[in-house]
């Protein structure tokens, strides 16, 4: 074998251990998506029940979190729907950071 054909062999072994990590790292920020969203819903549930008010600072953290998952696919692999996504992620998380703002100043009055 030549050098080229020994870099090429190295090159696809190292892609093919390169896509199991790949995958689970998908799985991973997928399942901490779906454990914040129910976090956040509990959370809220509770605040809701317990101050009668809306709580929108687990909100914001939440939304904050998801469009910066989505940005980073976009970084990644350049497609226009993962910009489009956390986009409007990141107008949830400003306005879920608004309501909180209200509600603190609603406090401080």
């Amino acid at each position: 074998m030549n050098r080229e054909e020994i870099l090429q062999a190295s090159r696809k072994e190292n892609q093919n251990r390169d896509l199991p990590e790949k995958e689970l790292l998908y799985l991973v920020g997928s399942h901490s998506a779906r454990v914040g969203a129910l976090l956040c819903c509990v959370v809220t549930l509770l605040g809701s029940v317990l101050a009668r008010k809306m709580l929108y600072g687990p909100w914001s953290i939440y939304f904050g979190m998801m469009a910066t998952q989505w940005l980073v696919r976009f970084l990644k692999q350049k497609r226009k729907t993962d910009l489009v996504v956390a986009l409007l992620f990141f107008a949830l998380m400003a306005a879920a950071f608004a309501g909180l703002v209200q509600r603190l100043w609603e406090v401080r009055l």
